[in-house]
């Protein structure tokens, strides 16, 4: 291993990962360092599980488009990609809606299910397929989002009034339709579970973006988050970057001068240079191995530092084939009581799938819970398992019949076999338990409409940011709008080694 690089990726979740593969693409001498990222699956038995659901909401994005033209991973994607229609069902009190991919399959089900309002909504999809057309053609553009000078605020100011409609940041898309409206519960559901973003606080721009993204361009893995970050891998490894899959760092170091010169693995001590670090994790996970965190408190002045308000909570149920209904979407989202917060098991997000060769099927049930139920409530927890399996088999009749297997990542408890009756102790405890949760996020302070938070450039001129927090009100599409300007900014700070890498000057060779 080098003991000097011109890229250090730290952490493997899919923005640094995205980064890391562009810049050695484009030849720089990339290292990404795993640190405290968990893998998308662990193993049960003979089962491989998701730590949670993962949807390519952003597939067919423009910048989806970009990066994996770039990467020449398009093939290898659509090969292990499935587009599903229905793209998601709503289940909410009184009503079960599939949101069809076809639009005369969408306006009879709106006919079935919201004949009162079905003209209005049918105006709704057709206004929203507009705005989404023009997003695209904005987000296409080589913007700076969260713009920091007066020339990057200009232009997306200007990219924003010129191409997309008058009502870009109209706060209710659903105007048209009664507040109480069951619809409503249709287009929020979906959302909390989009981002990483506080969900009670999603609206305008943010919101409708996040719905068209769930209505058009998705693609599911059959191994998840896990399988994007396998072709990424082996995309930066096929251009000489090097990934560290059990190492993580204890220290940043930073010189008098101001700038990051490296980085120290925590089990062996060595000490690993890089002109720029690239942090693929929430910023707060990094600051305590920083010599100095008065740059970002500074900064945390200015933008309002990110705070909990949820967490991810993640319940696996391994049922037999039959125990899966019959026409169940791949995507569920169930709200029980629409007057209810939409939290915990009153609003729930099912991932359904095969989960091996001998036909046993997957529910991975994903449920937001409150952060002071989470750290003030030392009983809430444990007891989650039986709420949300009751809540489960409120839409999945007989469920307890064709029960296999449960297991949850993050409560603490050992997996249950059901048929023999028995606990399961599962191996890497180390990566299990209350801590592994995700968490989501609300932000002080907002640009663009709702859709930007933290700078891609932070106080430390070359420890940059490719993570969630950049773009948090656009989902996986914002992590790979993110990761591209991360490796945009390597690329004008040491442009004149990347034109030569890129072979634009190969005449002087």
């Amino acid at each position: 291993m080098r003991s000097s690089y011109d890229v250090i990726a730290v952490g493997t979740r899919l923005g640094a990962l995205f980064s890391a593969a562009l810049l050695a693409k484009r030849g720089f001498r990339v290292l990404v360092i795993r640190h405290d990222t968990l893998p998308g699956l662990y193993t049960l038995e003979d089962l491989r599980l998701p730590r949670a659901p993962f949807h390519v909401t952003a597939a067919d994005t423009p910048i989806a488009r970009r990066l994996f033209a770039e990467l020449a991973i398009h093939q290898s994607f659509r090969q292990r990609a499935t587009v599903h229609d229905p793209a998601f069902q709503v289940i909410v009190p009184g009503h079960r809606f599939e949101l069809a991919a076809e639009a005369p399959d969408l306006a009879r089900e709106l006919d079935r299910e919201f004949p009162t309002v079905a003209r209005a909504l049918e105006a709704f999809f057709a206004r929203e397929s507009r705005l989404r057309t023009a997003l695209d053609t904005v987000l296409d553009r080589d913007l700076t989002l969260p713009p920091e000078s007066f020339l990057e605020r200009r232009a997306v100011s200007r990219a924003f009034e010129q191409l997309l409609p008058d009502d870009r940041a109209e706060d209710d898309p659903l105007r048209e339709i009664p507040e109480d409206h069951p619809f409503r519960l249709v287009l929020h559901a979906p959302l909390r579970f989009s981002d990483a973003m506080d969900p009670d606080h999603a609206h305008g721009l943010r919101a409708r973006r996040t719905f068209a993204s769930w209505c058009t361009g998705g693609a599911a893995l059959h191994e998840g988050s896990e399988a994007l970050r396998d072709l990424l891998v082996a995309s930066i490894r096929a251009h000489k970057g090097e990934v560290l899959d059990r190492d993580k760092i204890d220290r940043i170091h930073v010189n008098g001068r101001g700038l990051a010169e490296g980085v120290r693995l925590a089990a062996s001590g060595d000490d690993i240079g890089a002109d720029h670090l690239l942090l693929g994790q929430d910023v707060a996970s990094y600051l305590g191995m920083l010599p100095d965190r008065r740059p970002f408190e500074e900064l945390f002045e200015r933008t309002g530092e990110p705070v909990v308000r949820y967490y991810r909570y993640t319940l696996n149920l391994v049922v037999k084939a039959e125990g899966v209904p019959e026409g169940m979407a791949r995507d569920v989202f169930f709200v029980r009581d629409g007057e209810r917060p939409l939290s915990a098991a009153n609003c729930l997000h099912l991932e359904t799938h095969r989960v091996d060769a001998a036909g046993r099927r997957l529910l991975c049930v994903e449920a937001l819970l409150p952060r002071r139920s989470v750290e003030e409530d030392d009983d809430s927890l444990p007891l989650l398992r039986e709420s949300l399996i009751a809540a489960v088999a409120e839409i999945v009749p007989f469920l307890g019949d064709h029960l296999l297997y449960v297991d949850s990542p993050h409560d603490g408890r050992p997996a249950r076999d059901v048929r023999m009756g028995r606990d399961l102790e599962p191996p890497e405890k180390w990566a299990r338990g209350p801590r592994t949760m995700e968490t989501v996020l609300g932000y002080p302070m907002t640009s663009t409409f709702g859709l930007a938070a933290l700078p891609t450039r932070t106080p430390i001129p070359n420890l940059l940011l490719s993570n969630e927090q950049v773009l948090p009100g656009l989902g996986l599409e914002g992590t790979m709008l993110a990761a591209w300007q991360a490796a945009r900014v390597v690329g004008h700070v040491d442009g004149r080694r990347d034109a030569f890498r890129r072979g634009l000057f190969r005449w002087f060779r």
